[in-house]
């Protein structure tokens, strides 16, 4: 690879970077060089010896000539990260690995190390110094993230220096490798199912038998089997793994709404990586991985989508898929892919308004009927779970609307404090919602334990 070269495909998972620039300068060996040269140049000059001039000379025009072979010489260099994985949960480690390869002009590979100055998000631990040996093993680090977003590893700066060490060229490769944290749900204590205000609109839900273990049978295991899903006893009786299959009959439903409108959440902005967010959606984002986690592991499908209509994101899915064209429904065996699409979420415009950083033109950004278009179109009359900000009553109002198949449902609202109780409050509870105001602070459990109760307040902090 050049100094200005063309894209390269990459190689096992990894993604080629591009050197886009570079720049020759003195090593400390180098600028020592050229002081002694310095000052031997004066005591030729002084004491008039030819001897001295000769040394002057000497040590002057090593790291020019040093300099002029980097130029020359044009040191071609390629640079591959790779991510493993690319995507975690918030508090597991991911592996990064560089490979060099330094290639001379005549095409053939050069060995020795190069330095890598590596970028990293001081949330990931910082900045990186590198010893990488160029077409040998790479070098590696470990980076542990601890909440969730988006991170950018890279862009990278390799140092190449001559074989005496008196100058080096610097190439940048500006590329850089994304790392996706998901957030780490939380264990929500048991409730009854009433508590979540099923609306009774669904006549095939209530003639349906409710979860339970009649309702269990087991089969045995399958290669990517959730082993959550593991029944211990059976497996101990059968001596062999047995995994619970709950009779289709049995299952829940429930729709779940997180608000990703940017008017509603307000507060103070701190960054997801490279996404913009605040205090309170991350609040909101935990909590909705923590309800996620939680329903579907007890038999319950959860259709996951924002206030507009549009399906919460996946793990792994691409992105400029249409978003009426994806799936909303999320089992016990898509959970981990829809808990791993919060990774990317974010406070987004309102429809019609200016797009907002890394706005995809042309995306489905729904309307204000996009919600009550979902609900028809997918048959969602199940009880509804919204989680806001600091909604205002329009808003509020729009999501009645959208959720008039539903009937009630409920909603958690969290602002910066829970005793600042949002417009939307009152609107929600005179249609017959059940509303429960938390805090930045407040623990997501008590949230949860707080629904259906009539309490409006959870401000239990963690």
């Amino acid at each position: 690879m050049s100094r200005r070269p063309g894209p390269g495909p990459a190689e096992d998972g990894e993604q080629a970077e591009q050197p886009m620039d570079s720049r020759a300068r003195f090593t400390g060996r180098g600028w020592a060089f050229l002081g002694a040269g310095a000052l031997c140049l004066l005591l030729a000059t002084w004491l008039g010896r030819k001897d001295v001039l000769a040394l002057a000379l000497f040590l002057g025009g090593a790291p020019l000539f040093a300099a002029l072979s980097l130029y020359v010489v044009k040191p071609r260099v390629l640079l591959k990260r790779g991510v493993d994985p690319a995507l975690v949960t918030a508090g597991d480690p991911a592996v990064v690995r560089l490979r060099v390869r330094h290639r001379s002009r005549r095409g053939g590979d050069a060995s020795g190390a190069v330095a890598v100055h590596e970028r990293v998000p001081e949330p990931l631990g910082g900045d990186r110094e590198l010893s990488v040996e160029a077409g040998g093993e790479p070098a590696v680090y470990t980076v542990r993230p601890r909440r969730r977003g988006v991170y950018a590893l890279g862009p990278a700066t390799v140092r190449v220096a001559d074989p005496f060490g008196l100058a080096a060229e610097l190439l940048d490769a500006s590329e850089r490798t994304s790392l996706h944290v998901a957030p780490d749900p939380v264990q929500l204590p048991e409730i009854g199912a009433d508590r979540l205000r099923d609306s009774g609109t669904d006549p095939a839900r209530t003639a349906q038998p409710q979860p339970g273990p009649d309702n269990v049978t087991v089969r045995e295991y399958r290669q990517g089997d959730p082993m959550r899903r593991v029944h211990w006893a059976a497996s101990a009786k059968q001596g062999t793994l047995m995994v619970r299959q709950e009779d289709p009959r049995s299952t829940r439903r429930l729709s779940l709404l997180l608000d990703l409108d940017e008017s509603a959440w307000p507060g103070e902005r701190r960054w997801a990586g490279v996404l913009p967010s605040t205090a309170e959606f991350e609040w909101a984002v935990s909590f909705t991985a923590a309800v996620l986690e939680h329903l579907t592991q007890r038999e319950t499908a959860v259709h996951a989508l924002d206030t507009r209509g549009r399906p919460l994101p996946r793990g792994g899915e691409d992105d400029d898929a249409p978003a009426r064209a994806r799936v909303t429904a999320v089992d016990d065996d898509g959970a981990e892919d829809a808990r791993h699409g919060l990774a990317r979420v974010r406070p987004l415009p309102a429809p019609g308004g200016p797009p907002g950083p890394g706005a995809r033109p042309g995306a489905d950004d729904g309307d204000d009927d996009g919600l009550a278009d979902r609900f028809d179109r997918d048959g969602l009359v199940h009880p509804v779970l919204l989680v806001s900000g600091d909604l205002d009553r329009a808003g509020a109002e729009r999501v009645l609307r959208g959720t008039l198949r539903a009937g009630a449902g409920s909603a958690v609202l969290v602002g910066a404090s829970p005793d600042r109780v949002p417009e939307a409050a009152a609107v929600l509870e005179a249609a017959g919602w059940s509303v429960v105001v938390a805090g930045a602070a407040t623990a997501p459990e008590d949230a949860w334990a707080h629904l259906g109760t009539g309490a409006r307040t959870a401000g239990a902090a963690r």
